[in-house]
């Protein structure tokens, strides 16, 4: 049987909520910032038979059930299978499973529950993985976006997120032509990881999906569209085909950005006319809150943290684990490594800094005995071990973030913005200084992680 996005649910079993009474999707988005954990909403108020899952990627825990690994061995093991040359996807005659097609007028967003973000979020909105090609052929791009309605058939999409998905439609603007384009939702979220990878300089004569069979270890099967030329994973829980309307632009937002502010507020964006909702029986909507400790900040950051991790081994700083963590809103990266030798941990941040994406505009260097999913853990650990004239630098007017809200717009467009970064040592001594280092030893009670209060309830 092929991984798709309900063996995956099956298979993570009691890892995931699920919340079984009806619930209103007004009321999702409050309710999934409180799940802190998978979640599996199997009722939703006036959408019959639907159900919503969401938080597949919320910590380390949930990317561990995702890629089929241990926690502490998420990062090496990606980094190892992204490292890995592609395989080509197959294409199949016909998709899995019993489908419904609604074409032509029958195409309405209003058969999907897609539900409003944040307060001000013009209305409900979706997230969906967007599959679209050039016009002469090449390698199709598989990204992220946001789709948001203004009538049954029409709606904006945000195009800024990815270089790729924007050069494919300035190709078929500059012939004058409408761009085929199909939404995807509902995948086994391996294939999500890919469709986050923003910066693929091995992919080059590939594309995002041909890194996703290394994933689930299973060739990716595709299938043909029905009112586009495009292929789409063929188990997938919703399919929307449709045109990209040449040279047309409507105001799209404001929506919550990763960092939680509504920056860049409205913009102008392409504009979708769907031809085609295909929904598979008893379809799953899967969503990512954009609010925080949803998946919006880790399954952007994690295919970029594996890369991170990868350089700073090969380097050979003694590294444990690195995170764009969540409540830094992606802007902020922690690295947790036991420093070999003064000075170590300044260069580690140095390279941390100069990442393209997610470009964060703050690093951290924190020691193996600090817990780096905790945020009371790292104020500990910065106001014990900092020594703010040693151990903080900073480096003014360097490349950003356009979704930093600190940023200011620089030559070249909204997208080229420069703005002061930060790095914050706080490891304690080197390894190669025991006494000193001796001295920061952290205090733990007796037989702590042997014996747990659970236990005796």
């Amino acid at each position: 049987m092929a991984k798709d996005l309900r063996t995956f649910l099956e298979s993570a079993g009691a890892n995931v909520l699920r919340v079984s009474r009806p619930v209103q999707r007004e009321h999702l988005s409050a309710l999934i910032v409180e799940a802190r954990q998978p979640v599996l909403f199997e009722q939703i108020e006036g959408f019959d038979g639907w159900r919503l899952a969401d938080l597949l990627f919320r910590d380390r825990a949930a990317q561990a059930i995702v890629l089929g690994t241990e926690p502490d061995a998420v990062l090496p093991f990606l980094a190892e299978r992204l490292s890995r040359p592609p395989t080509a996807p197959r294409l199949i005659t016909r998709r899995p499973g019993a489908w419904t097609d609604h074409d032509g007028g029958d195409a309405d967003f209003g058969l999907l529950p897609g539900f409003q973000h944040g307060t001000r979020d013009p209305g409900p909105s979706l997230i969906a993985m967007v599959v679209c090609q050039g016009p002469d052929g090449g390698p199709a791009n598989f990204s992220f976006t946001r789709i948001s309605p203004f009538d049954a058939r029409r709606a904006t999409y945000l195009i800024g997120s990815s270089p790729h998905m924007r050069s494919i439609l300035d190709a078929w603007e500059a012939r004058g032509e409408a761009m085929p384009i199909a939404f995807v939702i509902g995948t086994h979220p391996a294939y999500e990881i890919m469709a986050s990878y923003s910066v693929p300089e091995h992919l080059e004569r590939f594309g995002e999906l041909d890194m996703v069979a290394n994933l689930i270890d299973e060739q990716v099967e595709l299938v043909a569209c029905r009112t586009v030329p495009l292929a789409v994973p063929a188990h997938a829980e919703v399919v929307i085909e449709g045109r990209v309307a040449s040279g047309e632009r409507r105001d799209d937002g404001p929506g919550p950005s990763q960092a939680l502010y509504y920056i860049p507020g409205v913009t102008r964006q392409p504009v979708v006319e769907i031809s085609s909702i295909a929904i598979r029986e008893n379809p799953i909507l899967r969503q990512h809150n954009t609010l925080m400790y949803s998946d919006h900040q880790p399954l952007l950051s994690l295919p970029h943290e594996a890369m991170l991790y990868e350089r700073l081994t090969k380097q050979g700083f003694q590294v444990r684990e690195v995170a764009y963590v969540p409540w830094g809103g992606t802007l902020a990266c922690v690295v947790q490594m036991t420093p070999a030798s003064e000075g170590e941990a300044h260069n580690a941040l140095m390279l941390m800094l100069g990442e393209r994406w997610p470009s964060a505009r703050l690093a951290i260097a924190i020691d193996d005995d600090v817990d780096i999913e905790s945020a009371e853990d790292l104020i500990w650990s910065v106001a014990t071990r900092v020594e703010p004239t040693r151990d903080i630098f900073v480096v003014p007017s360097a490349k950003g973030h356009a979704l930093d809200p600190t940023a200011r717009e620089a030559a070249g467009g909204p997208r080229n913005v420069v703005t002061g970064k930060w790095a914050i040592d706080a490891t304690g001594p080197p390894a190669s200084d025991p006494p000193a280092r001796a001295r920061f030893e952290r205090t733990v009670p007796p037989h702590a992680g042997k014996v747990r209060l659970t236990d005796f309830l």
